[in-house]
């Protein structure tokens, strides 16, 4: 298959197309080994339909042989050669080897060659097709490139293909091939390696710019883990036997000096020239030997670095050196680098060169793994750990750095590799203070990507081993898995482990005072843990600690405080996307779209849960992902999109059956009963709502803040008892906490169970609430269109019509249609029609352009945008201008000045 080659097919149909109408035409293809050339000749041969081809290819032995390739374009046509004048006869068919002949000269079988496939080509048109052009002898060049200055009206196509331009096709038509484009490629990929990780297919893309012949061979040369992501990709990348010959035929015609600077440079990998020439060991010669390599078109320099023409150039050249070569370049740029600026480099070339144990190396390259974890480089901190175990004498310490490998890995997103260090390092692990930080990443890995109920008992004696500092953070791990299950007996028992650190200056006050206060919520003392818990979350400003803020975060949901939720979690999101850690990102993406969901944003809600599970799903991160799946069919039940919510609660469901997540089986339960009242079907919304008091359905998180739908649905199915309690214990829980938006979910509850002479006023009361409150459209929403109805049924309908008309906008703006519809409804049976809206412009948009048209809005550049989105610019280019179109505008000035908050 011809992939991502239009414009060359293009160009190639034009060329076949006139030949078709006797205009003949000349193109000379260029490029890079492997590039596909010689595809791209195949596809105009397959075109040539009816057409007459000839065909050769030079070959590197027969370079001086001459008139070889005309041998091969006009052996199946030579009985056409009698028909040529007499001289031009005898001129061909000596030189092709079929009579001898004297000289006749080159201008006359150039001559004669013209003829010829003038004739051919009279009879539908005529393709000749030379591949590997620039191994053509040097008479069958002459005499074809004069005949391409000649060839007019014949109807010939002469089509070369050349890896560079050879020196008679000077002046021709010629196309250059470049490596595929980052989709062609990918998909290439993917279909040479079906279930190719994302990000590697990515890199090898990158590595080998796009080049056919080497993506079709790469994957057959690396192992199933390096594809699917768990290990690192070799460095520098392996090549195929086919790509490998193409290049290193053209080193064995090198001087050994020059062939010993391209090693250096090989195993070099910042092209620094004089470092290189250094390591070399040429002396004077040196300049020589790069001159050599320029001219032999391998290598070029560009300000200051030697840099090799192609990707697979550098990659031909390492493997085709020894063992012996290639640490011997290793060695000689240890030696010839800077020891004070460039210790890290040195330290990774002198443990490229080790071939054994060797502690000094192995300390060297830890301390390169420290810096590199400091400067957010954990994959590459990864690999120096995973290379300084690798060296180490002594068990314990390659233990140890397996370990903190396992750590860097899991910090880069990488949780399989992660945990198959784990397994490595447990048996040679002897400190208790390293166990305790095996087992805690272990339990985190479980919280994170497996059973989220196993993690706990993992986390206990972890914490149970550990400093005080590493105590808490994995206490905060361990409340976490019994917070998903809903296990408040174990929620409290971290509490009162963690109570034990409140006096060890060494802890985060604020860890032990969330876990604490935590506690005793659970425990049933709210005005002791209320209080802590407000100290945790006025206090998270100073935090910089994505994770730190998270959990500050999960105590703003405990205080029912959802906007504190939001900005804290908004901040750890922020602090994550910027330090490049992904595992924090994907968890502080779940519980900013929850905060968002909570608070009405439907819009928000699905774009952080969107983008939150691609990328989780990308690096396995099973545990973000179902949550992510939880938030977002809650977002589609509100909506009413039963297509989009069935698809997300089957996915979610698996994953919930698979990893007994409790809190988003009670999630999705919660969101049926939300699509079925959004529906009109308050019966069976009920029969859903009333199975999160308890079961394997039930969490107490959940069936709180599903009190007021709950109330609804029992209303409306004329069943109002069946939510008393959990009313009156919803409403216990509002007056603790204070906040407006609990206390008006609260006076909406009491409404609906009202009767109409009393019902009005709790509705009033509830709508002065949300006005205190952060905007809460969903709710708003809701309330206006109880309090509308309430008000026709009472004959109210010109104050009726009031809240209606605002529960459509409100709903509408949502995306809301279902429950946009009933509010219409209600309007229409008032007296008044509803005027239904077209699309909202900003609603139109998806959850990735609404993104990123907000960061553009802000003032973020493209580049800024892609590194927040971890997008190509190319593509934020093209969701932008797909924005504009949408929104109607031609400038980010203009789309400052939207309201881009359409939930």
């Amino acid at each position: 298959m011809l992939r991502g080659r239009d414009d060359e097919r293009a160009r190639i149909g034009q060329l076949i197309a006139d030949a078709r109408h006797q205009h003949s035409g000349t193109l000379v293809i260029r490029g890079e080994p492997g590039v596909g050339k010689s595809t791209l000749l195949g596809y105009a041969a397959q075109a040539a339909t009816g057409m007459r081809v000839l065909r050769g290819s030079g070959v590197e032995a027969e370079t001086r042989l001459p008139f070889a390739i005309l041998h091969q374009l006009l052996y199946p046509v030579r009985r056409r050669v009698d028909d040529l004048p007499s001289a031009q006869r005898g001129a061909v068919r000596a030189a092709l080897g079929f009579a001898d002949g004297h000289d006749h000269g080159r201008f006359l079988v150039a001559a004669g060659v013209l003829t010829l496939l003038g004739e051919l080509a009279v009879d539908g048109g005529l393709l000749c097709l030379v591949d590997d052009a620039h191994w053509l002898d040097e008479p069958s060049a002459d005499a074809l490139v004069f005949c391409a200055r000649r060839l007019e009206a014949e109807g010939v196509a002469l089509l070369f293909a050349a890896r560079d331009f050879p020196a008679p096709f000077r002046g021709l038509p010629q196309l250059e091939v470049g490596g595929l484009p980052v989709a062609h490629a990918e998909r290439l990929l993917a279909d040479r390696a079906p279930g190719i990780a994302p990000p590697v297919c990515a890199r090898l893309v990158d590595l080998t710019a796009g080049n056919p012949l080497a993506l079709a061979e790469l994957p057959a040369l690396l192992t199933a883990r390096q594809l699917a992501g768990r290990d690192p990709l070799p460095d520098p990348m392996p090549i195929g036997p086919a790509a490998r010959r193409l290049f290193t035929e053209r080193l064995a015609r090198l001087s050994a000096g020059a062939r010993r600077l391209l090693e250096v440079a090989a195993v070099d990998d910042s092209g620094d020239l004089r470092v290189i020439l250094t390591a070399a060991g040429t002396g004077d010669a040196g300049l020589t030997n790069l001159h050599e390599a320029e001219q032999a078109g391998l290598v070029e320099v560009r300000d200051g670095r030697l840099v090799f023409r192609h990707p697979l150039m550098r990659s031909a050249t390492y493997h085709d050196a020894t063992f012996g070569g290639q640490r011997a370049a290793h060695l000689a740029l240890a030696a010839a680098l800077d020891p004070v600026g460039q210790p890290d480099r040195i330290a990774w070339h002198r443990a490229a060169a080790a071939v054994g144990p060797d502690e000094e190396v192995a300390a060297a390259r830890e301390r390169s793994a420290a810096r590199a974890m400091s400067r957010g480089g954990a994959p590459a901190a990864a690999a120096a750990w995973e290379r300084s175990a690798a060296l180490s004498p002594r068990a314990a310490d390659q233990g140890r750095r397996l370990v903190e490998a396992a750590y860097a890995w899991w910090t880069a997103g990488r949780a399989p590799s992660a945990t198959s260090l784990l397994r490595e390092a447990e048996p040679l692990v002897d400190s208790a203070a390293v166990r305790s930080r095996l087992l805690h990443l272990r339990g985190l890995v479980e919280l994170r990507c497996g059973m989220p109920d196993a993690a706990y008992p993992v986390l206990i004696e972890s914490a149970a081993a550990a400093d005080p500092p590493a105590a808490a953070r994995t206490l905060v791990l361990a409340a976490e898995s019994a917070s998903f299950n809903g296990n408040g007996a174990r929620v409290v028992e971290v509490g009162a482990l963690a109570s034990r650190l409140a006096g060890d200056p060494g802890p985060d006050p604020l860890v032990v005072r969330m876990l604490t206060g935590t506690a005793s919520i659970f425990a049933g003392e709210w005005a002791a843990g209320a209080e802590a818990l407000r100290e945790v979350v006025a206090e998270a400003e100073r935090l910089r600690d994505p994770e730190a803020l998270l959990w500050a975060g999960r105590a703003a949901f405990y205080l029912g405080d959802q906007a504190a939720a939001r900005t804290l979690h908004q901040r750890s999101a922020d602090l994550a996307r910027a330090a490049g850690a992904l595992g924090v990102l994907t968890i502080s993406l779940d519980r900013l779209a929850f905060s968002h969901l909570l608070l009405g944003r439907v819009a928000d809600a699905e774009a952080a849960a969107t983008e939150g599970m691609r990328l989780a799903t990308e690096i396995g991160q099973d545990e973000a992902v179902v949550h992510h799946l939880g938030t977002l069919t809650a977002v589609y039940a509100i909506r009413g999109d039963e297509a989009a919510f069935a698809d997300h609660a089957d996915r979610a469901g698996a994953l919930v059956a698979a990893r007994d997540v409790r809190l988003v089986g009670a999630m999705l339960t919660w969101a049926r009963g939300l699509l079925d009242l959004g529906l009109g079907r308050p019966q069976n919304a009920l029969d859903h709502l009333a199975q999160l008091g308890g079961g394997t359905t039930g969490h107490p998180a959940i069936r709180l803040w599903a009190t007021p739908d709950l109330a609804e649905a029992a209303a409306r199915a004329g069943r109002p008892e069946e939510a008393a309690d959990a009313v009156d214990a919803y409403g216990q829980w509002a007056r603790r906490t204070g906040m407006p938006s609990a206390l008006a979910a609260a006076a909406r509850c009491r409404a609906l169970a009202a009767d109409p002479a009393t019902a009005g006023r709790h509705y009033e009361e509830a709508l002065r609430l949300l006005g205190e409150a952060e905007p809460r459209p969903y709710d708003e929403g809701r309330t206006r269109l109880l309090y509308g109805e309430l008000l026709r049924r009472g004959k109210q309908r010109s104050r009726s019509r009031t809240h209606l008309r605002a529960a459509v906008e409100a709903f509408e703006r949502l995306g809301a249609e279902r429950w946009a519809d009933r509010a219409r409804r209600e309007l229409r049976a008032s007296g008044e029609t509803a005027r239904r809206r077209t699309a909202d412009s900003v609603t139109a948009l998806t959850p990735q352009e609404l993104q990123i048209a907000r960061l553009a809005s802000q003032g973020a550049s493209n580049p800024d945008i892609a590194a927040a989105v971890f997008l190509s610019r190319r593509t934020v280019e093209y969701h932008l201008h797909k924005v504009f179109t949408k929104l109607g505008v031609v400038s980010r000035a203009e789309l400052a000045t939207l309201e881009l908050e359409p939930a």
